[in-house]
């Protein structure tokens, strides 16, 4: 099984903390953390880490379903593991427009290239990876 996995508990330390409860203050989201679960790990990217994986624990998570080959997502993961965390897209959270580097990501958008195959160019929110893990299990 496949899972979109969202954290809705902030992590340890007080800095993770509190850049977790600024994330879901500006998203207005009880997520400030995604990633993918296949085969009991985790794929995601982090401030400290960028993308990389890490043997899941479920605690503070929620996951859901979703219909995607892993093969294909493993893939996708290849071509960018061990990329750098994006913090300049994060500015697009709070500036009128969006500052990337394409070859970086934060979470949401490692997630939203993982499933769907496309480098986002737009903000990726939590509420986005859920529309397109609905959308990937209705049509399955």
């Amino acid at each position: 099984m496949i899972y979109l996995a969202l954290r809705h508990t902030s992590p340890p330390r007080f800095f993770k903390g509190l850049f977790a409860s600024l994330t879901k203050a500006r998203l207005v989201t009880r997520y400030p953390h995604a990633g993918i679960v296949m085969g009991g790990t985790l794929y995601h990217a982090t401030l400290s880490n960028g993308v990389h994986s890490t043997p899941f624990e479920n605690t503070g998570w929620d996951l859901f379903k979703i219909d995607i080959s892993e093969e294909l997502l493993l893939n996708r993961f290849k071509n960018v593991k061990s990329a750098k965390y994006d913090w300049f897209s994060l500015l697009a959270f709070v500036l009128p427009f969006r500052v990337s580097v394409g070859q970086w990501f934060y979470c949401y958008e490692l997630v939203y290239l993982m499933m769907t195959g496309n480098i986002p160019i737009q903000r990726i929110t939590p509420e986005d990876l859920l529309r397109i893990a609905y959308a990937t299990h209705e049509s399955a």
